[in-house]
């Protein structure tokens, strides 16, 4: 087997997910980067930015842009934070909750979608290689 078939496959994989959720977000009004956001939201909110920056795997920047059309949209909000007088909270808003319980449910599928007849120690070893390939391409 050669290298490259697996980083093709890496590829594919990752194209025919985005085909697949993608019209989906469409249909929520929400657009690249802001399902990621709102289901780590779902997840747990009340979050720094720099928090949700580290969970989303985004620069501070980028969250900041797609933090502010989400609060634009009224999904969430900045609230200051208790401990730190320059810092603020994300805070999913009742209608933020809403539409980020729907991006889970849509995530929850297609991680039913994905792993359709994959053993558990299958999806172990698979989760080994991933994360030793992220850890080398992380130079950690």
């Amino acid at each position: 087997m050669e290298k490259k078939e697996i980083r093709e496959a890496m590829v594919r994989m990752e194209a025919a997910r985005k085909r697949i959720l993608h019209p989906y977000f469409q249909k929520l009004g929400l657009t690249p980067g802001q399902p990621r956001i709102l289901n780590k939201l779902y997840e747990e909110d009340h979050v720094s930015q720099r928090e949700l920056a580290d969970r989303c795997n985004m620069d501070v920047a980028t969250l900041s842009r797609s933090l502010d059309k989400l609060e634009e949209a009224g999904f969430l909000s900045r609230q200051k934070h208790p401990d730190c007088r320059r810092s603020f909270l994300i805070v999913l808003t009742e209608e933020g909750r809403k539409k980020a319980a729907e991006v889970h449910e849509n995530f929850s599928g297609m991680d039913n979608q994905i792993w359709k007849g994959i053993s558990e120690e299958e999806m172990e070893k698979f989760l080994s290689c991933a994360q030793k390939i992220i850890r080398n391409l992380e130079g950690v």
